[in-house]
This record gives structure tokens, sequence and C-alpha cells, in this order.
């Protein structure tokens, strides 16, 4: 779970003060490449601003192979890394301030490290709920104070029941800017499958994305 591996990297941390303050200004410039395998700036220009809302970018772009959007949304939370890190959880149990969030269970525990979760989404109505199955990692580089949670899609650990099946690939990355601020980036995108419009699904994906992150900063900074 990314709390005990922050634990480990606060118990370091006095020992790389130094180096990390030397790396921040060159991190803050790198982090947005940092964001899926292989990106690169060529990959970074595809994004388009969408909103910039209560301090909070939101970017979208196209997807290959699916109609709706991809989504990447940048902030900064005034919160210990650690704060951050437990608002997410261990997947058992809906993050409170996942607004779509029905249901939440942890259906394989690999490790402390990785773990299988069948989320159900709470759909409105007369869209029919959705539900997802997701492999869920999580790391750090205790050197460059970035931390990663890495989810993609799993269905075949779970087989479709009484829901609509979507599919979700994304992380979230946690890049310490001192120990009262992190940057916050999240990146995914969520195929909610059946015959939804993409052209009505898409705007609601973005709003949903920047009132999520609103409680998310608001429960990290415990107010």
């Amino acid at each position: 779970m990314i709390t005990r591996l922050f634990d480990t990297a606060t118990n370091r941390r006095q020992h790389s003060a130094r180096a990390w303050r030397a790396r921040r200004c060159l991190l803050a410039c790198t982090c947005m490449l940092l964001t899926l395998p292989g990106a690169a700036q060529a990959e970074e220009a595809q994004w388009t601003l969408a909103q910039e809302t209560d301090g909070i970018r939101l970017y979208t772009r196209t997807h290959d192979t699916s109609p709706f959007w991809e989504i990447k949304a940048a902030m900064t939370i005034n919160a210990r890394a650690e704060a951050v890190a437990e608002a997410f959880g261990d997947g058992n149990g809906c993050s409170a301030w996942r607004a779509m969030c029905k249901a939440s269970t942890v259906v394989e525990h690999v490790s402390d490290n990785e773990r299988y979760v069948h989320m159900v989404l709470n759909m409105p109505w007369p869209v029919a709920d959705r539900d997802l199955v997701m492999r869920v990692t999580d790391s750090i580089d205790i050197q460059s104070q970035q931390a990663v949670v890495q989810f993609t899609s799993a269905s075949e650990k779970q087989p479709p029941d009484d829901w609509v099946r979507a599919q979700a690939n994304g992380q979230y990355l946690i890049n310490m800017i001192n120990d009262e601020q992190v940057a916050f980036t999240y990146i995914i995108h969520t195929d909610l499958g059946g015959d939804l419009s993409a052209s009505m699904i898409n705007p609601r994906l973005a709003d949903a994305t920047i009132e999520d992150l609103q409680r998310l900063r608001k429960q990290a900074q415990g107010r």
C-alpha cells in the first residue's frame, strides 16, 4: 500500500533533503513528462487544455481506440504526501472523494504494492450502472520523491455480472515539492461501454474529474 511506501520515504527524507532541494526545480519542469510509460514531448503536445478551475488544470485528448476522451488533470495540494496517499485507501470501500463510486472491493491481494480491485460506478438515471476490474500497483522513487499509483484494466479477473463492464487505465503521480506540499497529476482513460453517446458523456467526465479532485484536495488538506 502506498502509505507504507511513504512511511519508508519519510524515514529517509532527512538524509536526502539537500539533494532533493537541488533537484526540485528540475522536477517541476519534468514531472509532466513522467506520465505514461514512453511519454515524450511530442506526445504531450497532443493534450488540449479544456478547463482551468480552482487551481486545477484539466487537459483532454482523443483516444486511438475509443470515442471517450483521455483526461489529464494537475494541481498542487498543500498537504503532506502521506495525507494524499491515505486518501486513496486500499481498495476496500470507496474513497470519500470519488462521487461515482458505489462499491469497491479488493478481489485479490498480490502484495502490499499490488492488488486487483472490483469497482461499481453509480451512473445517473437512466444510464445503467457500470463496473470495472483493475490491477493497481504502487511504487515510489525515494531519490526523486515521486510516488506512482498505476491502474490497468483486468476484466479477466472477474466476469461481468449485473452491470455493464467498463474499462479504465491510467495513473496518479504524487511529486513532493516540500514536506507540506505536493504536485498531483491524474491521468485516466475510461471507456464506459454500452451504447452511450461520447459527445454527451465526454464533457461530464471532465466536469466530474474536476469535482473529484476538489474533494480529494479538501480531504487531504483536512478541511
